[in-house]
């Protein structure tokens, strides 16, 4: 490629800013042209001959290969002088370098990573964890792990991030703002684990920012059409931090967090919705809907993301605190990062009375009926291994059994302790010892616990975290003074075995009906339908989950069925009813949880403590 003289002079700029033990960046998002985005790194003092860059090949919170470097073109490497030096690609997520002494400055083209493109159809970026680069609506979602790498070896030195921007944008992000203009804005991390874990959204501003126990709160929502503002979101879930804040202890860990929320207002590549935690911040996709429509869903979301300040922030182990973007090895505690926090974001939401006590049962009862769709395999030997084949389709479980997995380990902690110990406690008590700089050791981790703890908890995970033997549903419950019932094999009513998805506008639509069933065949479905009604409910995203239920619990065999759906005809919108007669077919039965009529004083004490907090 021949350089402009104009080119040559920028890379002559800022030569001495990175020069020594940092990293600087330098992003123009003025210039982005064709979903793309071109980034200037100048690079710290390299003493070997030849250094490699890499790209992340997955990153913390992800357990799935992503292999951002397939996302980047035109890699060049150049001297102080401006002089090309030697480089090549040694896989889809590193290149070498040559003569790397004499590094001054990388460049090289970054993708968006929400719009279709050949190169990277067949893996596609949950979009929370990805990169938009829309020049058209002027709105930039940059997770910087998927815009900007590392030098081997130098992952830990101090990063700053140089953001050119339009005057009417603001970037919102959980970093360090060291610098700010009306057109620029420079972010500082400690190295590059702290970088990689602060996104930042640049659109027309709409943040709201509250102080919440001595903590800085950020909500910052892009809303194409102005349907959801960030005093919405900051209005739907103030009251669900400050009873985080207490269930924590009284006290956030943090003094900044952000959430940043995207909404779309198109169909998103991956076909899914939600969120990417990180330790100051979490980032949303969503489609873009008001916020009665989706404000529900928010909150349920943000409940979950916002507790990561505890896992992995300040308890992690090894594999996380040094966290290898290219062979990454990861760690056996996901029942810990990802079920501990699930529970925690139900377990806080019934002690500060924001639902009822039968809502929070309901919600367990569910996380039961989805797990027991899984095999039973040791959970720890399943984290170690989750990006195997063998593995991998059995992540989502780490939200359902991982849940049960905090409940069972709460309930045990609290009746073992007579009411003075609970789950909550014990992860203070884990932030204490370690914290955010102190990782744990991975092998390690579950005999801490017992020896803070008693000899039953080791017993319970080494039978059914480590081991694989089904969780002690029935006898944990009753600790508490409630009967447990497994569910039973029966007859119900499905809308035919097909896939619901939303669309932009966060309507219900028919996907996928490929395993439809006969009662599916019947109806006459097809993909794209929007559906408006099941029998004479009106269904939306607010309700379609309640709906669905009392269509299962109240449908017998041969009813007749009527769903109406808005049917794209010759390019024209009409309403159609499709109708057939009920089949019932083999499913599961929902487990039951009811309270003792009678409770022993332990029983009680127990029952308290579960859901209204440590006295």
């Amino acid at each position: 490629m021949r350089i402009t003289s104009f080119l040559l002079l920028a890379l002559l700029s800022h030569l001495s800013f990175a020069q020594g033990g940092s990293y600087l960046a330098q992003i123009d998002l003025k210039k982005a042209s064709n979903d793309q985005l071109q980034i200037t790194i100048n690079t710290p003092n390299v003493s070997e001959d030849s250094i490699e860059y890499h790209m992340p090949k997955i990153v913390p919170g992800t357990y799935s290969i992503s292999d951002f470097g397939r996302f980047l073109s035109s890699f060049k490497a150049y001297d102080s002088l401006g002089t090309e030096l030697n480089t090549k690609q040694l896989d889809v997520n590193r290149w070498q370098i040559y003569g790397a002494q004499k590094l001054s400055k990388i460049t090289y083209v970054i993708d968006d990573t929400f719009d279709e493109n050949d190169r990277y159809v067949d893996n596609i970026i949950f979009e929370p964890g990805g990169t938009s680069i829309d020049t058209i609506n002027n709105v930039y979602l940059l997770n910087t792990f998927g815009v900007i790498g590392y030098l081997k070896g130098y992952k830990f030195l101090p990063f700053e991030v140089e953001i050119s921007h339009d005057e009417s944008l603001y970037g919102a992000t959980s970093l360090e703002r060291t610098k700010t203009t009306p057109s620029q804005d420079t972010f500082s991390a400690s190295n590059y684990n702290f970088l990689a874990d602060g996104p930042i959204m640049y659109s027309k501003p709409d943040t709201a920012i509250s102080m919440i126990n001595g903590a800085e709160i950020i909500v910052s929502v892009y809303s194409p059409n102005r349907k959801l503002s960030a005093a919405d979101v900051m209005n739907n879930i103030e009251d669900l931090m400050m009873a985080q804040t207490k269930y924590l202890g009284g006290k956030l860990p943090v003094e900044r967090y952000a959430y940043l929320v995207y909404l779309m207002d198109y169909n998103s590549l991956s076909g899914g919705m939600g969120a990417l935690e990180h330790s100051f911040s979490s980032v949303y996709t969503l489609p873009e809907a008001n916020a009665r429509r989706i404000g529900q869903i928010v909150r349920d979301v943000a409940a979950h993301e916002f507790l990561h300040i505890v896992t992995p922030l300040n308890i992690h182990s090894k594999e996380i605190g040094d966290f290898d973007y290219i062979e990454p090895k990861m760690s056996e505690h996901l029942w810990l990062y990802e079920g501990v926090t699930e529970y925690s974001a139900m377990h806080v939401q019934v002690r500060s009375k924001l639902y009822d006590e039968a809502t929070f049962l309901d919600n367990i009862l569910e996380k039961i009926a989805i797990a027991d769709e899984f095999p039973e395999v040791s959970f720890t030997q399943m984290s170690k291994e989750i990006l195997s084949p063998t593995y991998e389709p059995m992540y989502t479980n780490v939200y359902y059994k991982g849940a049960l997995i905090g409940m069972c380990l709460d309930l045990y902690l609290t009746s073992l302790s007579n009411g003075t110990m609970d789950l909550p406690l014990l992860l203070q008590k884990l932030s204490a010892k370690y914290g955010p700089d102190v990782s744990f050791d991975d092998a390690q981790l579950i005999n801490e616990i017992t020896e803070m703890t008693y000899p039953e908890i080791g017993v319970f995970f080494k039978n059914h975290v480590v081991g694989s033997q089904p969780l002690p549903l029935e006898e944990v419950l009753k600790l508490a003074g409630y009967t447990y019932s497994a569910g039973k094999e029966i007859q119900k009513a499905t809308l035919g075995n097909i896939a619901l998805e939303t669309n932009q506008e966060a309507e219900i639509v028919i996907g996928d009906i490929s395993d439809q069933n006969a009662f599916g065949k019947e109806m006459g479905y097809l993909k794209g339908d929007k559906m408006v009604k099941i029998n004479d409910q009106v269904v939306d995203l607010s309700n379609i989950q309640q709906v669905l239920d009392d269509y299962v619990a109240n449908t017998a065999d041969g009813d007749k069925v009527v769903v109406t759906v808005v049917r794209d005809v010759k390019g024209k919108q009409k309403e159609k009813k499709l109708k057939a007669k009920a089949i019932l077919v083999a499913a599961k039965e929902q487990p039951g949880i009811q309270p003792f009529e009678i409770l022993t004083e332990e029983e009680e004490k127990t029952r308290e403590v579960w859901l209204n907090g440590l006295q």
